[in-house]
């Protein structure tokens, strides 16, 4: 039997693990997921010039950031070393939104296929996004094909609508994952909320929710509002009702969900692009309550299927959803079972991951005619 060529991959993305976040999750998964292609991974860092590291197999650049500029870091060694780095390759895999891959594909000049992973549309830096544009529109007319999540990604972006022949719909998908048998939070009534503290996660508007309840509240994350946070939740009264957990490991985050009431997702902007996160309840069967957004997040998990979906920023109808979860477990079940139905349906992790494979083989096959 041939072995097949093993294929040379270039992942090109804003920061990467260990930072957290949901696109670091993407990068890893597909990385791991298709061991037949050998995958580099080119992104920014604060230690070093640029630091190369090799991970579970996966080569790693990471390019020194010297600070931000509206949320893009100022790495000028990533555009030098993505030049270099493209000649070698058999497909560049850009994960949008990163600005600064955008500007750096301007100067790669080889005729190497371009896939484009459009992850969320720029949200918060509106400024930014327009002087970028003619970068991204120069990235997409270059791209062979461009990845989404769901159709929403598509209909909520002018430039994406343009493009859609080009568009390729890929579901996100995890793998299976068990609670151990015993959890210290077993005994205790409680929602999660799994995400890093920052503004548009609606972290302070969950924690505001439950004031004046007995519902109890465990955030599971790091970020810039952290301390924030925690002080809201003392000015509130509710030091004992909101529970804060910074360093959890992938398992502590399973247990955690298993033997919570549901999963909140109170994210209040569509920076919320799909909220993988609702993945990981799915897949245990639990109900989830998420907010109306302009993005995949509410595709994912839908209004009165899998989810109680509520208006963001509005702690009255977050509470409300709360309370229905924790009085009528016929409705906690009915959801829970529906996400998990609908996680094998759709978001399974072999599902994702021959769908990758397939696309990224066609296109460099493609290419090599």
């Amino acid at each position: 039997m041939t072995i097949p060529p093993q294929y040379k991959i270039l992942h090109v993305c804003k920061v990467y693990f260990p930072v957290m976040g949901g696109v670091q999750k993407v990068v890893s998964l597909v990385t791991s997921l298709l061991p037949q292609f050998s995958h580099h991974v080119l992104t920014t860092g604060e230690d070093g010039a640029i630091l190369e590291q090799e991970i579970d197999g996966v080569a790693i650049s990471r390019c020194r950031s010297y600070g931000q500029i509206a949320s893009m870091p100022i790495a000028p060694s990533l555009i030098f070393r993505m030049v270099r780095l493209f000649k070698r390759q058999d497909l560049i895999a850009i994960h949008y939104p990163f600005p600064l891959a955008e500007i750096a594909l301007v100067f790669c000049f080889k005729s190497v296929p371009v896939v484009v992973h459009w992850h969320s549309n720029i949200v918060a830096q509106r400024k930014l996004r327009w002087i970028v544009a003619p970068f991204t529109l120069l990235m997409l007319l270059r791209a062979k094909s461009v990845v989404v999540s769901s159709t929403a990604m598509i209909d909520n972006s002018t430039m994406l609508k343009a493009f859609r022949k080009k568009t390729q719909i890929i579901p996100y998908g995890i793998a299976e994952a068990k609670a151990s048998m015993q959890s210290s939070d077993a005994c205790d009534a409680y929602f999660v909320l799994i995400g890093r503290h920052v503004s548009y996660k609606g972290i302070d508007v969950a924690i505001r929710s439950i004031r004046n309840t007995a519902h109890k509240l465990v955030l599971v994350g790091d970020g810039p509002l952290l301390e924030r946070h925690k002080q809201l939740a003392i000015d509130m009264g509710l030091a004992n009702s909101v529970r804060f957990v910074c360093d959890a490991s992938d398992q502590d985050v399973v247990d955690l969900l298993q033997y919570s009431i549901a999963l909140v997702s109170a994210s209040n902007a569509n920076n919320e692009a799909f909220a993988l996160v609702q993945l990981e309840a799915m897949r245990l069967g639990k109900p989830i309550i998420n907010t109306q957004l302009k993005s995949s997040a509410p595709w994912v998990a839908r209004h009165n299927k899998e989810a109680i979906t509520v208006i963001p920023n509005d702690t009255m109808s977050l509470l409300n959803a709360m309370d229905l979860l924790s009085k009528d477990s016929e409705i906690a079940r009915r959801l829970g079972e529906g996400g998990l139905r609908r996680y094998y349906d759709l978001f399974s992790v072999e599902k994702f991951a021959q769908k990758s494979h397939d696309l990224y083989r066609s296109i460099i096959e493609q290419a090599s005619r």
